[in-house]
């Protein structure tokens, strides 16, 4: 498993943070945007995710976590701008691996997203692991309102979810009734992640909503919408 670490990154709505990439193949195989609507796939973020696919750019999992340990303490920064969490053999998430990360940067303030079905027992017992241990926020990714509310209800991690681009700014609930706040940087031209920090929280009670976005915003739109 390939990834880079970049120390400060020059993504406007990230802020200037750390944030990694991890190889395409860490993705899950059934994530419903791989192809169609991620927006990892287009403009200069997917350059940077094809070198470090081809492992052209970056390093092996173990010295990544070596340079997360190397972290200053209390270090705000995104795991996984691109990719997911580490894949084992048999195309769930790699618990080892996961482990590996948890122990490196239980004295930082991280936080990441993961595709992988948390509705997998071996998948939603890692989840679960790596939220119990401090430094690392492990968000479920929800492609639909329906599947926010049946990922919130799990436990196991906080959620965000898809929104369609022209989602309103303010009042999206999901059908349970689960508050949904607009990722801050989407609508806020002064705010970023480096401020913000509501990913980070494993605990919240919203959902954080991430407009469909990018060249492919069209694509996601149509994941939120569908039943």
């Amino acid at each position: 498993m390939f990834v880079a670490l970049t120390m400060v990154s020059g993504n406007r709505k990230v802020g200037p943070i750390p944030v990694s990439t991890t190889e395409k193949k860490s993705c899950p195989p059934d994530c419903l945007l791989m192809g169609d609507g991620c927006y990892a796939a287009y403009g200069p973020l997917a350059i940077n995710w094809k070198k470090v696919s081809e492992r052209a750019r970056g390093m092996a999992w173990t010295a990544f976590c070596v340079m997360v340990a190397a972290l200053p303490k209390f270090q705000l920064w995104r795991h996984n701008q691109a990719g997911d969490l580490p894949q084992d053999d048999n195309g769930r998430i790699d618990g080892e691996k996961c482990r590996e990360l948890s122990k490196a940067s239980r004295h930082t303030r991280g936080w990441t997203y993961t595709h992988y079905s948390p509705l997998d027992p071996h998948n939603a017992a890692i989840i679960r692991e790596m939220n119990s241990v401090p430094g690392m926020t492990v968000n479920l990714s929800a492609n639909t309102l329906a599947q926010a509310d049946e990922y919130y209800s799990l436990g196991i991690a906080p959620v965000v979810v898809i929104l369609p681009e022209d989602a309103p700014h303010r009042g999206n609930v999901t059908p349970g009734g689960l508050p949904i706040v607009v990722c801050p940087a989407q609508t806020q031209d002064d705010m970023s992640c480096h401020i913000c920090e509501l990913c980070r929280h494993c605990h919240r009670k919203s959902v954080v909503g991430f407009l469909a976005h990018g060249a492919g915003k069209k694509k996601a739109t149509r994941h939120a919408l569908a039943e």
